[in-house]
């Protein structure tokens, strides 16, 4: 089998650490578009309906956790208002602020979309050795990018 790098032309030794991190980024990316298609629902909408599972949120912490923008958030938000998978409302507490819940259609969405991502993971087949090892391993690839970000 010949290595992605001599498909593209390009000698294995050439070849740093963060062109096979975005490599790996364009195939997960690719791979995760692939699974939730079938469900009229973007990776990015997915991602908010997945962090609000865990209960309600406010806008601001839904992009401290995902590192997205206000405005992009206000625009997420608004589509999955409009399809009825989340409800927008102000904080009784501080009505400055606003509260967003998962609507059931939602927390449906959001779970057969998640339930899709197990069942890849699933059909891999891997050991349980393995699994371990290749999440230690991203892990550890994750510490590296993470540490050279803040040394920017």
């Amino acid at each position: 089998m010949t290595s992605w790098t001599a498909e593209a032309g390009i000698p294995e030794a050439e070849v740093g650490l963060l062109a096979r991190i975005v490599r790996l980024n364009m195939l997960v990316t690719r791979v995760l578009d692939d699974l939730v298609e079938p469900h009229d629902i973007t990776v990015s909408d997915y991602l908010v309906l997945a962090l609000m599972r865990r209960g309600r949120s406010s806008p601001v912490e839904m992009c401290a956790t995902l590192g997205r923008t206000t405005g992009g958030m206000s625009l997420t938000l608004d589509r999955l208002a409009t399809a009825g998978w989340v409800d927008r409302r102000p904080d009784p507490r501080d009505r400055r602020r606003i509260i967003v819940e998962l609507t059931a259609a939602g927390r449906t969405k959001a779970e057969i979309v998640n339930q899709a991502l197990h069942d890849w993971e699933a059909a891999l087949d891997l050991t349980p050795a393995l699994r371990a090892e290749i999440e230690d391993d991203l892990d550890a690839v994750t510490a590296v990018v993470v540490g050279g970000s803040e040394g920017r």
